[in-house]
C-alpha cells in the first residue's frame, strides 16, 4: 500500500501495473495514480513519490481548488457540449424528460441533491446508450479492425478501454462532452484494436481516424472533471 503524506492530507496512491519502461504519475480526483512495470519494487515507487512530492502537491492543490469552485457553482448540465436547464415538475415517480433545452425532473424535492444526481445520472446513461453506438459505427467505417462490442463504463479514472478481443467500453459521462471529444475517445479505442499500446504507431492510427486528437485530449485534461457533476 502506497501513500503520500502532505501537510494538508494523506493522499491515497493507486498503483497500476503495466508493462512499460518508465514510471508514470498522474493526479486525478484527489488521488495519485502511479503507473509502473510489475517488476518495479514498492520501495523504488515510494522513493519516486517522495522525489516528485512538490509536483504532486501543486497539482493536488489545483484540483482541490477546482473541485471547490465546481461545488460552489450553480447546477449545470451538459448534453453533447450544450447546456441544459434543470427544472422540477410535479410527480411522485422519479423521472427525467427532455423538453426543448430543459430537463424536467419529477419525483425529487428541490433540496434533495443526492436524489437529483441519481435521476439525472440515470437519464444521462440512457442517452449515452442511445447515442454512442451510432458514433462508434460512423468512426468504425474507417477502422482497420471492427470492434466486437460496445458497453458503458462508470470508471472514475478512464474515459474508455479496449480489450484484446475487441470489446470497447466508454465512460457514459462523455455524453455530456462536445461531439468531437467523444469522437476522439472512440478513435483512441479503435486505434487500440490495432495497437494495444501507446506507441508511435498507435498515435499515428489515432490521428488517421481523428486528426484533431491533440486538441480533444487537452480539452479532457482541462475540462474532464466538469463531466463528473452527476453520478
Amino acid at each position: 500500500m502506497l501513500t503520500l503524506s502532505l501537510p494538508e492530507a494523506d493522499i491515497p496512491v493507486t498503483l497500476i501495473r503495466r508493462p512499460r519502461q518508465s514510471i508514470g504519475i498522474r493526479v486525478r480526483q484527489g488521488r495519485v495514480e502511479l503507473i509502473a512495470h510489475p517488476a518495479v519494487p514498492l520501495a523504488t515507487l515510494q522513493a519516486v513519490l517522495e522525489k516528485r512530492r512538490s509536483w504532486i502537491l501543486q497539482h493536488w492543490q489545483m484540483q482541490q481548488q477546482r473541485g471547490a469552485e465546481l461545488a460552489a457553482a450553480p447546477l449545470r448540465l451538459l448534453l453533447a457540449g450544450q447546456p441544459l436547464d434543470i427544472t422540477h415538475v410535479a410527480g411522485q415517480r422519479p423521472a427525467a424528460r427532455l423538453a426543448d433545452r430543459t430537463l424536467q425532473v419529477a419525483g425529487v424535492a428541490e433540496h434533495d441533491r443526492a436524489r437529483l444526481d441519481a435521476i439525472v445520472a440515470a437519464w444521462l446513461k440512457r442517452e449515452a446508450a442511445r447515442r454512442f453506438p451510432a458514433r462508434l459505427a460512423e468512426l468504425a467505417r474507417h477502422s482497420l479492425r471492427q470492434p466486437a462490442s460496445l458497453a458503458l463504463s462508470s470508471a472514475r479514472t478512464r474515459w474508455g478501454s479496449c480489450s484484446a478481443g475487441g470489446a470497447i467500453r466508454l465512460n457514459w459521462r462523455l455524453v455530456q462532452a462536445p461531439l468531437d471529444i467523444l469522437d476522439y475517445v472512440l478513435a483512441h479505442e479503435l486505434a487500440h484494436l490495432v495497437h494495444m499500446n501507446h506507441s508511435a504507431a498507435f498515435w499515428s492510427e489515432t490521428e488517421r481516424l481523428f486528426p484533431h486528437w491533440r486538441t480533444a485530449r487537452q480539452w479532457l485534461k482541462h475540462n474532464g472533471d466538469t463531466l463528473f457533476a452527476f453520478g
